[in-house]
């Protein structure tokens, strides 16, 4: 993108904000040389929904993109630290989403958050080697954050059957109603996915949903 000299934007709606964490930053390594990156502090921070921000490394290329002059809108951009968000981005009238984020912070402090991110990344890997217990079942993609997609492998159930068995497997762990996993085509193949993100889950509700995995895989295994 450098060489090209292209626009580099990262996704990082999910994982952006295990930036806080020594781990994350690690992981992410390189994200700094991005030009934007998108961040969503309702997943990885915790907050109320909708709670989404864009960070950019050039704040008037923005400005640039998204400025609109018209005799019925007033000049508001006088101060030179007065940030007009109507001038930055598609909406000219918007809510104070800012406070969601600024008064949780100030609040509770950046080290509550970094810790219960490092929980989650620490109950994805430990929901990891759970599942490696669990027999017919294989990992597809070890945990990078706090996400693991992983399938059950029945003996004899190959191709569109399998991904059939693993779809019902789904909805059997889900029907119970105590935990949801969610589901993902991957490298062609039907896989279910843990996903560890929220400010209500420790290790007794991972626990809980591991108990209901093996049971479901134990009961279809058995039909």
């Amino acid at each position: 993108a450098a060489r090209e000299d292209l626009w580099l934007h990262v996704d990082g709606a999910y994982g952006a904000c295990f930036l806080l964490i020594e781990e994350g930053r690690r992981i992410l390594s390189g994200i700094e040389r991005a030009d934007s990156f998108a961040i969503d502090p309702h997943k990885g921070l915790f907050l109320p929904y909708g709670t989404g921000a864009l960070v950019v490394r050039d704040g008037a290329a923005l400005h640039r993109a998204h400025a609109v002059l018209a005799d019925y809108m007033p000049v508001r951009q006088e101060e030179a630290d007065l940030v007009d968000f109507c001038e930055i981005s598609p909406e000219l009238s918007k809510p104070f989403r800012g406070l969601r984020l600024w008064l949780p912070l100030q609040l509770h402090g950046v080290q509550a958050f970094r810790a219960a991110l490092e929980e989650k990344l620490a109950l994805a890997r430990w929901a990891t080697e759970e599942l490696r217990t669990i027999p017919d079942i294989e990992i597809l993609a070890e945990p990078q954050l706090s996400v693991v997609a992983f399938r059950g492998r029945p003996e004899g159930v190959e191709g569109p059957a399998l991904d059939d068995w693993n779809r019902r497997l789904l909805e059997r762990v889900n029907a119970k109603g105590r935990v949801y996993l969610s589901g993902t085509m991957l490298r062609g193949a039907f896989v279910l996915r843990i996903c560890v993100l929220s400010f209500r889950t420790h290790k007794e509700r991972v626990a809980m949903g591991l108990e209901d995995l093996r049971s479901a895989v134990g009961v279809m295994t058995d039909l």
